[in-house]
């Protein structure tokens, strides 16, 4: 394999990128360092996990209900991410933790890999076909968590505010400007309808794209639009092919890491770039919230742990232990929830239940878990939605979920932060702007594309 082409490329991306403050939106990388030879050059640049799977962005979870922090950790925070845990309309919106750079270089490699295998030839090969589908996927993966964060969720079709810039070339001399949000969604189907055609059914390799994989995403999407049929039918083909559960009785969750590196239950890796805020000695998690899970639930010991100050802090990073920041990629355990909502929403509480019976049965203590039964609408969605919450714990979906919540009015909510005092400091009402963050100044400066309203 031609390690050196592909340390070429990174490190000619990352040049790019950190060194010059988003300049990857107006410059054209230089082509004697950041064209692959080969397939096998092209695997070896897929490959790069800490590149391409590094790429969940921390605003994922930076503006969720999900933590607090203590009034010495807050005080000692910068004014951006003082700004952004206090959702001001305003602070100074600058690129520390690269949720856009990492999205965008990712989006960069998978367009070469692309331009690649039609440059050599090989779109119709089976080993090109799989690595354009693999490239399609982590475009369109990045795209929807870069929408996720700076755009409203809202139809493909026929909504027109702005969406995100789209890139799919590795020419990045062309102009920038923002697709309306209906083209920025579309854009993202494509790559998915694409992708699924040309994936394996699954990989033995969890940081590669699958077919199963390129299912939960769309289940994903389909949910936070709202579009309950379409989010049934692919969590329900993604589990047809892959259905494993990673069941708590089998490991030991009173460890400091309890779960197992790359374990079963994950179906494609993501994960955070580091960042200040969301770690696991800062954070803490509301006692009222830790106090649902039951005792004989093993999440409450493999999530959860005391802090010398009494708190509630957090373990869980569903990775394993080899990764210090939040899991942002796709589990089966989120395929069950998806199923199970679906289903309670069309009024089949049979389905719904088995689907969440299956999945809270793997971590509940042996002998300990009784089957829950439903018989009404209304109180089998809300304890599904309970259920999703507590077991998706800093997986990148709780700002999503919020976001269409809050397009609901039965479901909608106004996110509160407190100080050590129990005051409240700060509030978020359902359908605020401020739900969708403010783009890096370096990038708006450097491309003059429009800021998000305030």
């Amino acid at each position: 394999m031609n390690y050196q082409i592909m340390l070429r490329v990174i490190c000619g991306l990352s040049v790019l990128i950190f060194c010059s403050c988003n300049k990857f939106l107006e410059e054209k990388p230089d082509i004697s360092l950041t064209v692959p030879e080969s397939l096998e050059d092209v695997r070896a640049l897929l490959d790069n996990d800490d590149v391409l799977n590094m790429v969940a962005p921390p605003l994922l979870e930076m503006g969720t209900d999900d933590y607090y922090l203590d009034d010495i950790v807050l005080t000692n925070l910068n004014d951006t991410y003082q700004g952004i845990y206090l959702w001001r309309e305003n602070y100074p919106a600058v690129e520390l933790s690269g949720d856009w750079q990492f999205s965008y270089r990712a989006i960069m490699i998978a367009n070469i890999a692309m331009e690649t295998v039609k440059r050599l030839k090989e779109e119709n090969s089976a080993e090109g076909k799989k690595l354009k589908g693999e490239a399609l996927f982590l475009r369109a993966f990045n795209n929807y968590n870069l929408a996720q964060i700076y755009t409203p969720l809202g139809n493909e079709t026929m909504d027109k505010r702005l969406g995100i810039p789209l890139r799919y070339s590795s020419d990045y001399t062309g102009p920038i400007y923002r697709t309306t949000l209906g083209e920025t969604y579309g854009a993202i189907w494509d790559d998915l309808y694409a992708c699924v055609q040309l994936l394996p059914e699954v990989s033995t390799q969890s940081n590669r794209p699958s077919k199963v994989a390129a299912y939960a995403l769309m289940a994903r999407i389909s949910l936070a639009m709202d579009d309950y049929e379409e989010a049934e039918k692919y969590a329900n083909q993604a589990l047809a092919i892959y259905s494993s559960l990673l069941n708590l009785n089998e490991i030991d969750v009173t460890k400091n890491f309890p779960f197992p590196f790359l374990h079963n239950e994950i179906i494609y890796l993501a994960f955070s770039n580091k960042n200040s805020t969301i770690v696991n000695d800062r954070i803490s998690i509301d006692s009222a919230f830790y106090k649902q899970y039951n005792d004989f639930d093993l999440r409450k010991q493999a999530y959860f742990y005391k802090k010398d100050n009494g708190e509630i802090g957090f373990k869980g990073n569903y990775a394993g232990a080899q990764f210090s920041t939040f899991f942002g990629g796709l589990t089966t355990a989120e395929l069950y929830l998806i199923s199970a909502e679906c289903a309670a929403r069309r009024g089949d509480l049979k389905v719904a239940s088995k689907q969440l019976n299956t999945l809270l049965e793997s971590k509940w203590s042996r002998g300990n878990f009784l089957p829950f039964l439903f018989f009404d609408n209304k109180s089998a969605l809300a304890k599904i939605l309970d259920e999703r919450r507590k077991e998706l714990l800093f997986r990148g979906v709780r700002w999503s979920d919020i976001k269409r919540y809050n397009r609901d009015p039965n479901f909608r909510l106004t996110l509160v932060r407190k100080n050590d005092r129990g005051e409240v400091i700060a509030s978020l009402p359902a359908l605020d702007k401020r739900f969708y963050w403010l783009i890096p100044e370096d990038v708006i400066r450097l491309s003059n594309i429009e800021q998000n309203e305030r």
